[in-house]
């Protein structure tokens, strides 16, 4: 065969290669993973799939943790330090890759979460039959910064999937409430009916145990869109807390942590810790709502 066909050849064998890599479904073996295509027509370019080390297609449901990263950032590279944690709680890593628009944009924002969460919510209604895998209806959010806030209104729009919710350092938040001042989405959830097609269902909310997280150093007012300071404060922290006090307000299930020291960042304390609240929701719970551990877990 002549070198430049034989080189021809080995091309197209690698841009084979390359394109089944896309849109091969998981194998649900140890520490499979699998990058998925894009969803059409919207914002996520790919979803990187991970199943959890001793997985295989006969084992009970998987418990889905959707990690959710930053801007400029991607699901392969945000799951990277989760995969430890995975496998030990035995979680199926999705970590979508989003081209996130203008999230200080108020308006830019309440066109793109709903249609995320919509798209997401789909995907992973089809995940079982995409990946041949069987998985718990009810799922783990957990999200970093622009992800954070994607992840804490994935749970207002749709709190009938969702387990619990970790939520880091998010920049703005929409507060659970449909009364008072500036309550409209994205700042509040007063006309969520015309985003999600229902209201906000307040019953099942508050019964997702929420855990948010923030650096106590990520204070820098500038890196923040002024538009939400009157409702939630000119900081990251400040946020949190206003965020905090609201879901308190409605007598919802939710912790505050502040991390001493740590900016705008996610350290390897703030991800343990954020884990091991998820794993704790996952254990069976009192009818008051306490999970039933012998050894509590610190987050």
């Amino acid at each position: 065969m002549p070198r430049t066909l034989g080189r021809y050849w080995l091309v197209l064998l690698l841009a084979l290669s390359a394109l089944w890599s896309l849109v091969a479904p998981v194998d649900a073996s140890p520490s499979a993973a699998s990058p998925t295509s894009a969803i059409v027509g919207t914002p996520v370019r790919g979803v990187y799939v991970r199943a959890p080390r001793g997985a295989t297609t006969a084992s009970r449901p998987l418990q889905v943790l959707l990690a959710l990263h930053g801007m400029g950032g991607n699901g392969e590279d945000f799951s990277r330090e989760l995969i430890e944690q995975a496998d030990h709680y035995g979680w199926l890593i999705v970590a979508p890759t989003i081209d996130y628009g203008d999230w200080t944009n108020p308006n830019v924002v309440a066109r793109e979460d709903p249609l995320l969460i919509r798209s997401l919510s789909d995907y992973l209604d089809q995940l079982p039959q995409l990946m041949n895998i069987q998985t718990r209806r009810l799922v783990l959010v957990l999200g970093h910064s622009r992800g954070a806030q994607l992840a804490h209104r994935f749970a207002e729009f749709r709190p009938d999937r969702v387990l619990a919710v970790a939520a880091l350092s998010a920049g703005t938040y929409t507060l659970p409430q449909t009364t008072g001042a500036q309550v409209s989405f994205p700042f509040g959830l007063k006309d969520l009916s015309q985003y999600a097609g229902h209201a906000f269902d307040p019953q099942r909310f508050t019964g997702i145990p929420f855990w948010v997280g923030v650096g106590g150093q990520d204070t820098n007012a500038a890196d923040l869109p002024r538009q939400w300071d009157t409702i939630e404060g000119t900081t990251r922290v400040q946020r949190a807390q206003a965020f905090e006090a609201a879901m308190q307000r409605l007598g919802a299930n939710s912790v505050l942590r502040v991390f001493g020291n740590a900016r705008h960042e996610v350290t390897p304390e703030m991800r343990l810790a954020a884990c091991a609240f998820l794993g704790n929701a996952m254990l069976p719970r009192a009818p008051h709502g306490t999970p039933l551990s012998l050894s509590p877990l610190s987050y």
